[in-house]
């Protein structure tokens, strides 16, 4: 399969000053989007609560969303998990916990109330719904149970004993989300409730880390890459490949400032694919320049760097075409959770192409420019 000619040589080289430019003010509009508009970020990097919530039958999502609102979980998000007369519904919230300071204080002062000021007392838990408490000597969990009682917490608490010996550290378990849902799901839906099969929640701590984390696996990836591009091709190479990938993150982070999508930890999974993906397509370019630059093709090197791409045209093309119907049939027919990502890998897909030739290309004859001045000037 051939979508260009072979021999057909282009002049693709013609056009890339206002290619550049207009890429150049992309960056930087993305970027400016990024600092004044923001980015939207999900639970994983924001803080909130996820839960994969079992019925016996598929339930209406509308009247799902009410329910759940009335826990007062804020603007809960539900979708459909798995197939859709599987009765299974994933839960979203920015909420992380839905105990009041008020009642957390309140368990307090009925603690030291009944026991005295114990010699621990840890309530760092984010989402509020854990204690750990330690006294001077052992206490019966029982009474610890009545205290909580006393608190007003009579149904979905729990005690546990986390540590032995003679001043043991005990876990106080406040209800919260995950007992406000199991109660307003069995109100409304009675025997069509099955369970709660999963509920996570991430504290703003958490998610802060988290997005850093991400933020640093992103420019390691990138620094790796200068180096071993370095190592693989010249300096001459080097910074063509890590502007092309710098082009092709920033872009796609500005399209999910504008479109107000949310951003979460597999995007930065698709930010990394991304960069892989384009990687591996600038270096196929890069081969055939330099394989062309050895055998002498070309008078100067803007016609070896038009010979080059002619030549792999067809193979990015082809290549190209077939990772974006795969991807599209993962953004029409993969559902709500993974469909941000692969919205994501749809923009990696075409700016990384388009970044191999227009970015990465024109880089290697301005690193030659400057390279040749130095040599004059020296």
């Amino acid at each position: 399969m051939q979508f260009f000619k072979p021999g057909t040589r282009y002049n693709i080289m013609g056009a890339y000053k206002p290619l550049v430019m207009g890429s150049l003010a992309l960056v930087i509009a993305s970027w400016a989007l990024v600092a004044t508009k923001g980015l939207n970020f999900g639970i994983d990097f924001a803080g909130g609560t996820e839960a994969l919530v079992a019925f016996n039958e598929s339930i209406d999502v509308g009247e799902l969303r009410d329910t759940i609102a009335t826990t007062g979980l804020e603007t809960p998000e539900v979708v459909t998990y798995g197939l859709t007369d599987e009765g299974r519904y994933f839960i979203r919230s920015r909420t992380q916990s839905l105990l009041s300071q008020e009642e957390r204080d309140r368990v307090k002062a009925e603690v030291f109330k009944k026991f005295g000021e114990p010699k621990l007392w840890d309530d760092s838990d984010e989402t509020g719904e854990e204690i750990r408490v330690r006294f001077d000597g052992p206490k019966p969990e029982a009474e610890l149970m009545a205290v909580l009682a006393t608190a007003g917490f009579t149904e979905g608490a729990a005690v546990a004993k986390q540590t032995e010996g003679s001043n043991p550290v005990y876990l106080l378990r406040l209800p919260g989300v995950r007992s406000r849902i199991v109660s307003a799901m069995k109100a409304k839906y009675g025997a069509k409730f099955k369970s709660v099969d999963r509920l996570e929640s991430v504290g703003s701590a958490v998610g802060k880390q988290m997005r850093n984390q991400g933020v640093l696996a992103v420019l390691y990836a990138l620094i790796g890459i200068l180096l071993y591009i370095s190592f693989r091709f010249d300096l001459r190479y080097s910074p063509g490949a890590v502007a092309a990938l710098i082009h092709d993150v920033s872009i796609t982070i500005g399209i999910f400032s504008v479109t107000g999508m949310e951003f979460n930890l597999p995007i930065i999974a698709a930010l990394l694919a991304i960069v892989g993906y384009s990687l591996n397509d600038t270096i196929v370019v890069y081969d055939r320049i330099r394989e062309s630059l050895d055998e002498g093709v070309g008078d100067t090197l803007v016609e070896t760097i038009n010979l080059s791409i002619s030549d792999t045209l067809s193979r990015t093309v082809l290549t190209s075409a077939t990772t974006f119907l795969a991807v599209l049939a993962i953004y029409i027919f993969g559902g709500g959770i993974i469909q941000n990502f692969a919205f994501a890998m749809l923009i990696g897909v075409v700016v990384g192409t388009y970044s191999s030739i227009y970015i990465a290309s024109p880089a290697v004859l301005g690193m030659d420019n400057y390279l040749k001045s130095r040599a004059q000037a020296a």
